[in-house]
């Protein structure tokens, strides 16, 4: 889920300077960077916990271009694709069977008791899973939307205000 903030007042801005002053481009910067540092700090509490991985993956990256600056929360680029496929039946929920291909393992404890670790082969199988959607990153996305376009507006006009006097 994309969070396009529309704010008016940038186009009077833009209009009277031909391009973004400085001192606007850099408060809009320094409130993207904050809010984007917040909603991962919201995302990473709404996530799944139970091994702690999931929570570990979830970064935050700025992008400064000539024409926009953007804030993005995410996981991590470098996840195989086995672990963002269980990241998205967190976030969007999972029904219905699944299959799982044979693999091996190495098994060092059976029926509550050590033994000598030995490698065993698991055959394929299917499974039905029922996963619940968790929503940790959409859902920290909505709980601040609102609360992030009013700063950005308050910015802009705040900027507009100070380039009107």
């Amino acid at each position: 889920m994309d969070f396009d903030a529309v704010i008016t007042g940038d186009r009077r801005i833009i209009a009277r300077f031909g391009e973004w002053p400085k001192e606007l481009h850099d408060s809009l910067l320094a409130r993207i960077r904050a809010l984007t540092d917040a909603l991962e700090g919201r995302v990473q509490a709404l996530a799944p916990e139970r091994t702690g991985k999931l929570k570990s993956e979830i970064t935050s990256r700025l992008f400064d271009d000539p024409q926009k600056i953007k804030g993005m929360v995410t996981l991590d680029g470098g996840l195989s694709r086995s672990e963002y496929i269980k990241a998205a039946a967190l976030e969007y929920g999972a029904h219905g069977g699944v299959k799982v291909r044979s693999y091996s393992r190495t098994i060092a404890e059976a029926f509550g008791r050590d033994i000598s670790p030995a490698r065993i082969n698991v055959s394929a199988y299917s499974r039905i899973t029922n996963i619940e959607a968790r929503v940790y990153l959409r859902g920290g996305l909505a709980d601040v939307e609102a609360e992030a376009t009013a700063e950005l507006q308050q910015v802009i006009d705040q900027s507009t205000k100070e380039f009107s006097d």
